[in-house]
């Protein structure tokens, strides 16, 4: 999975690989057919099919993810827990909370 990743964007930098998924286990990552088989997973894949027509799953198809600012003086700064297939995070809420961590310079 990270080699298709570097190869896809040809991303030069360093990845590490959680085999064991102790960071998603840490984080509260949701894992489970209940988060991935459900109503609201429906209308999200049929967006990601028509977007995606040629994707395939990669990884653990049972696991999902989130999106983490994570400061090494302060700790998680933000986070977005998927609670289903297809949650995805609000990019613009995103965008406003790293530009307003940007700006406070105490939790570097």
């Amino acid at each position: 999975m990270a080699n298709g990743f570097q190869k896809e964007f040809k991303f030069q930098g360093s990845l590490f690989c959680d085999k064991d998924r102790a960071a998603y286990k840490a984080l509260g990552c949701n894992r489970g057919l209940k988060y991935v088989i459900n109503s609201k997973t429906l209308e999200a894949s049929k967006n990601a099919v028509q977007k995606h027509p040629n994707g395939s799953i990669q990884g653990d198809a049972l696991q999902l993810g989130g999106v983490f600012v994570i400061s090494k003086k302060s700790g998680v700064l933000f986070q977005h827990l998927e609670e289903y297939a297809g949650d995805h995070v609000d990019v613009n809420e995103l965008a406003n909370t790293c530009r307003d961590l940007a700006a406070d310079k105490s939790n570097y």
